[in-house]
């Protein structure tokens, strides 16, 4: 083998080496980037199904707090005193807590349906409220007043929880995403894994 054929074969492998880097970084770049993505689906998915800032605002609500700010003001409860003591609010909370979730947000319900369980859900909670309204903070005729509002607001919170279900839009609405995102990676191997990862989650709750 003469000098320049060895010369030939050291600048070949040179190249292939460099490819191979190459291609090794592509890799990486690739997986991180899926990592990512990752990781900002699930969190979509959590935060489209987390019902935790809901609920927070209706115990803010019973407990008469106001947005001041952007915050919730604790003081104004002194000013304008809630209607239901702490234990109302307590027993109200758990019994929403019932129906304000991801399970009822990726069912699949008709209005007959809906139009049922929200029946039932009304009469419920109007008997829990008259059965213990003493207990519940309701002792003076000024507090029952309140009572009407009360069970009005808690009814429109739960109904719009049943309408994402309507239908079963919100698992819909899931599956399109993840369509979406299949169709953006194509068929590249370091998404695969990702892809399939986020359907599971989703399995989980469907």
């Amino acid at each position: 083998m003469n000098q320049e054929e060895e010369a030939i074969i050291r600048n070949a492998e040179a190249q292939i080496a460099v490819a191979e880097s190459a291609t090794n970084l592509q890799q990486t770049q690739a997986t991180a980037q899926a990592a990512v993505m990752e990781e900002q689906e699930k969190s979509m998915v959590l935060d489209q199904l987390d019902l935790s800032e809901e609920l927070e605002r209706i115990e803010h609500l019973l407990r008469g707090h106001i947005i001041k700010n952007g915050e919730w003001d604790t003081d104004a409860a002194e000013d304008c005193p809630p209607s239901l003591n702490e234990y109302g609010v307590r027993v109200i909370m758990k019994f929403i807590s019932f129906y304000l979730n991801k399970n009822k947000l990726l069912s699949n319900y008709d209005s007959e349906t809906i139009n049922s369980k929200m029946e039932d859900f009304s009469i419920e909670l109007a008997d829990l409220i008259f059965m213990k309204y003493r207990e519940m903070g309701l002792d003076t005729s000024e507090k029952r007043k309140m009572y009407s509002i009360i069970v009005r607001e808690i009814q429109d919170a739960v109904h719009d929880t049943y309408l994402r279900a309507l239908g079963g839009k919100e698992r819909d609405s899931l599956r399109k995403h993840w369509n979406i995102t299949e169709n953006m990676g194509g068929n590249n191997p370091a998404n695969f894994n990702q892809r399939r990862s986020g359907m599971s989650l989703f399995r989980r709750w469907s």
